[in-house]
């Protein structure tokens, strides 16, 4: 648990929209300590790594949840094992978030095979991320985190925030901030 915590604190050294309206999260000394260890920086997002050697890294297994699903499924996450999983954290108040979801739309599209694009909506109510997917032509799978629960869980403070969960569970990478499709295939070249 100190690791995932370690490394979502690690996501956080830019902000795309921020929960309190600020650009940029705050840093602490974890965040700056990965910032000066080589985690790679871009203008627009923060892409998270671990940088243990290979030998002795031990995988970040995602922290489960369940949630409902705009058509009112159950979605749990440990039950997705078969797909690689995209979590997007998101709100359809973040212009970022709105911008990248074209592109999650197309990600989804191109690699449907093998990849879930979870886009959880975070704080909002049903019937307006309903009718904003409506709106855009968006058919990816929304999931509703109303209470903001698994946003708390993740340690989201940020929007929008990415987080790649291979078939094994584990967390492989992510990014912080809005995302070009370039990026978006780049963090889908890490599962294996």
């Amino acid at each position: 648990m100190k690791k995932i915590l370690i490394l979502i604190m690690s996501v956080l050294l830019i902000a795309g929209c921020s929960v309190n309206g600020n650009d940029v999260a705050p840093k602490d000394d974890k965040a700056q300590e990965a910032q000066n260890n080589g985690v790679p920086e871009d203008e627009n997002s923060q892409e998270v790594q671990d940088n243990d050697t290979q030998e002795t890294k031990k995988p970040v297994m995602a922290p489960d949840f369940e949630l409902k699903s705009m058509d009112d499924s159950m979605i749990k996450l440990s039950d997705m094992r078969d797909k690689n999983v995209i979590l997007n954290f998101w709100y359809t108040g973040c212009g970022f978030c709105v911008i990248e979801m074209p592109d999650l739309q197309k990600l989804q599209d191109t690699y449907a095979d093998d990849l879930l694009i979870l886009a959880v909506n975070v704080g909002e109510k049903k019937e307006k991320v309903q009718a904003f997917m409506d709106e855009n032509n968006l058919s990816f799978t929304v999931l509703s985190d109303e209470d903001m629960d698994v946003a708390d869980t993740y340690g989201i403070r940020s929007f929008p925030t990415t987080i790649a969960v291979n078939k094994k569970g584990e967390i492989i990478g992510g990014y912080i901030g809005m995302l070009t499709y370039e990026q978006m295939e780049q963090l889908y070249g890490f599962f294996e």
